[in-house]
């Protein structure tokens, strides 16, 4: 028996079934009930989002057919639709439904494609709804039109990734929402910010060419020789839609889209990062969203050059450069401050070795000092050969760090900075580790350095 492979089976199997449970509304999920249902449901919304004579084929309520629902939640299909189901990464339509006498019966919350391809609508019910009554059925415009903007981008975006960076990109994954769009593509490192930028501009270059979107309906074989791009992921019947946005994209899509490029307003894009080996992210918006975006970057940018005292914000980059060599200069000189006063501090340190055991050790703690003073004021030791051990610990604010060197005597000896370091790291509520000749440790109680210290002679005491 193949016990690794039976164990990879087994893994796949458990999260097959924990994807299922975690998206209920998939139809991934072949409901019993569902595969049985056969009635005929066409979609019209590429044309038409209202529509005053849709009749209502099957109702479903607590996964039981019924006659009429009256409240709580419920499926319906009808016999034709407006509403998107969701499919290709473009979340489905939402609206109302109306009664024959106008009254709102309903609120469509979802749309998903059931398993024989009816579009099946979840609702949240406000009255009555019967099997073979009429209805009314509106698309939330405002919504629509968001997401279609968005999934037009994506395909400006597509389009203009393999331009910028290579025909290698190919989507992997995308998710169309009316406030932004998510798009995921093959590459083999991040995205540079020169050619993220270059993608951003080309798309918005199209935008602002004002490109008709057209779409036909074919065979696949002739969308490919039109030269349509087609996701290997997808599995397409015996007609496609082949969307075309001007003679700069050509892809097989049976989402929505606009109607021209200058609906879409502006691109935005707002981040780019990395979800798994060898699959990029992009983050962007387009339009209201695109706008708002830009203006508060703007806003930021105004309250950063009033806090800068700079009068025009394209001041802003030199201030901030003149700003950090300001700091660069300080910390230079602050740098250089403490090493003169932990050197003349050191003074004292280095004249008084002590013995423990049949060992020499220095201690010291030495105030308004860093790491790197420590470090400086050990090879000093060492040049100096002052003693078989130094210790050395300093402290600011709630930061503490220690010092640990051994001669190279010591070391011959059998002593180790390391385990020194581990001993009496614990003072300063830290740890650290090292080398045999050098160690150090950082901490959160600088009121244990001397502690420290006394814990380090007795150590060696005891060597």
């Amino acid at each position: 028996m193949d016990e690794s492979g039976f164990s990879s089976e087994m893994q796949k199997q458990k999260d097959r079934a924990r994807n299922a449970r975690s998206n209920a509304k998939s139809m991934g999920v072949q409901r019993d009930l569902l595969i049985e249902i056969k009635d005929q449901s066409e979609y019209v919304g590429y044309d038409q989002l209202e529509l005053d004579d849709s009749k209502a084929v099957v109702l479903i309520e607590n996964e039981k057919l019924v006659e009429e629902t009256k409240t709580g939640e419920a499926e319906v299909i009808f016999d034709k639709t407006p509403f998107y189901a969701e499919m290709g990464g473009q979340v489905a339509d939402k609206g109302d439904i109306f009664d024959v006498t106008g009254t709102k019966v309903a609120e469509v919350i979802d749309v998903q494609h059931a398993p024989n391809g009816q579009n099946l609508h979840t609702v949240n019910l406000l009255q009555p709804m019967k099997k073979g009554a009429t209805y009314s059925l509106k698309v939330d415009k405002a919504f629509h039109s968001k997401v279609e903007k968005n999934h037009t981008a994506t395909h400006l975006l597509d389009q203009a990734l393999r331009n910028i960076l290579g025909g290698h990109t190919q989507q992997a994954g995308s998710l169309v929402e009316p406030g932004y769009l998510r798009f995921d593509f093959n590459h083999f490192g991040s995205v540079t910010s020169e050619d993220l930028q270059r993608v951003e501009d080309l798309v918005n270059e199209q935008i602002f060419k004002e490109l008709d979107v057209t779409t036909i309906v074919t065979d696949p074989e002739t969308g490919k020789k039109m030269g349509a791009i087609a996701l290997f992921s997808e599995k397409y019947g015996d007609q496609v839609r082949v969307v075309s946005i001007g003679d700069f994209s050509i892809e097989f899509c049976g989402g929505t889209h606009v109607k021209n490029t200058n609906e879409l307003g502006l691109f935005k894009i707002l981040s780019e990062s990395g979800v798994g080996a060898g699959v990029r992210r992009i983050e962007a918006v387009t339009s209201k969203e695109a706008f708002e975006f830009l203006n508060n970057e703007e806003t930021n940018l105004k309250q950063i050059a009033a806090k800068l005292k700079v009068t025009q914000m394209k001041e802003v980059g030199n201030r901030v450069d003149q700003l950090q060599q300001q700091v660069k200069e300080l910390e230079q000189k602050q740098s250089a401050l403490e090493a003169k006063m932990a050197s003349q501090q050191a003074q004292d340190v280095f004249g008084n070795p002590q013995t423990a055991g049949k060992y020499t050790i220095t201690t010291g703690v030495i105030k308004d000092s860093g790491m790197d003073q420590l470090r400086q004021l050990a090879d000093t030791w060492r040049d100096k050969q002052i003693s078989d051990v130094l210790v050395l610990g300093t402290g600011k604010g709630d930061k503490a760090n220690l010092i640990v060197a051994t001669s190279d005597a010591g070391v011959k000896a059998g002593l180790s900075a390391v385990n020194l370091i581990k001993a009496i790291s614990k003072n300063i509520q830290g740890g650290g580790g090292g080398r045999p000749n050098m160690a150090q440790a950082g901490g959160k109680n600088p009121a244990g350095l001397e502690n420290a210290m006394t814990d380090a002679v007795d150590w060696l005491s005891e060597q």
